[in-house]
């Protein structure tokens, strides 16, 4: 338990030294809430306020970008360069490395997630969740959902860079067409339902609606499918996630 720590300790120090992560996972997401804002701030959807609308589903985006770029990308640079291979020499075991990683991305995700919070709260008038119980559950799902998805779909690139072409692809898709960014009613049908096989629509969805509308119980198709999503990606990294490049 020691090592794990140590070694999450030491993971998160090397992200905070490397500024454009810290910039793409605190940073961008304040300034899109920003321009977003000074274009729709004023704006109301489905009878939520724009801060409503886009914090919640700012927060969940993080959790897509943390999931492939913290933990997906980073290990298959590891698994390439040889050093997943030379922990395999010491004590540290697989899980402890999985683990470590693991505790690392969610540490960085609750610091980013009340960085937004906070920024909703000083500039648009953002309340704390109507059912913060339920959002903190919401988070938990979330995270158990893209966290191993992430995982699997990078464990399919032979390298960094196919990794980190997988991430952005998935990041800039789910984003543009998941409802993250733009309303889902302000775009045509058929994309509405391309919308709904992307994970993190329904993690937009629970977000949103636990923060403002109802409690985790009212969203049990939301929370089945990131769920579902959980086991399956789970099942598929163990299978295909390598921990040598041979």
């Amino acid at each position: 338990m020691t090592a794990m720590v140590k070694l999450a300790s030491l993971e998160t120090k090397m992200f905070f030294r490397d500024r454009l992560s810290v910039f793409w996972t605190f940073l961008f997401p304040i300034i899109m809430i920003w321009l977003f804002g000074s274009m729709f701030g004023d704006s109301n959807v489905s009878g939520l306020s724009f801060a409503e609308m886009f914090v919640p589903s700012w927060i969940g985006v993080n959790i897509v970008t943390i999931s492939f770029f913290t933990l997906g990308t980073v290990l298959t640079g590891y698994r390439e360069t040889g050093v997943l291979r030379r922990y395999q020499s010491t004590p540290i075991r697989s899980w402890m490395i999985l683990a470590a990683h693991t505790f690392q991305g969610s540490v960085i995700f609750v610091i980013s997630a009340l960085l937004l919070m906070v920024f909703g709260m000083l500039m648009y008038d953002l309340t704390l969740p109507a059912y913060i119980g339920s959002t903190l559950l919401a988070l938990l799902v979330s995270i158990l959902a893209f966290f191993p998805f992430a995982l699997f779909l990078t464990s399919l690139a032979k390298n960094t860079q196919a990794a980190a072409a997988i991430s952005s692809l998935c990041l800039n898709l789910m984003l543009f067409l998941s409802g993250a960014a733009f309303p889902l009613e302000f775009m045509p049908t058929i994309l509405q339902n391309v919308a709904k096989v992307l994970p993190l629509y329904y993690v937009v969805e629970l977000l949103r609606g636990t923060w403002n509308i109802g409690p985790i119980t009212d969203y049990g198709l939301e929370v089945g499918v990131l769920l579902g999503i959980s086991v399956v990606s789970t099942a598929l990294a163990s299978r295909f996630f390598r921990w040598s490049g041979k």
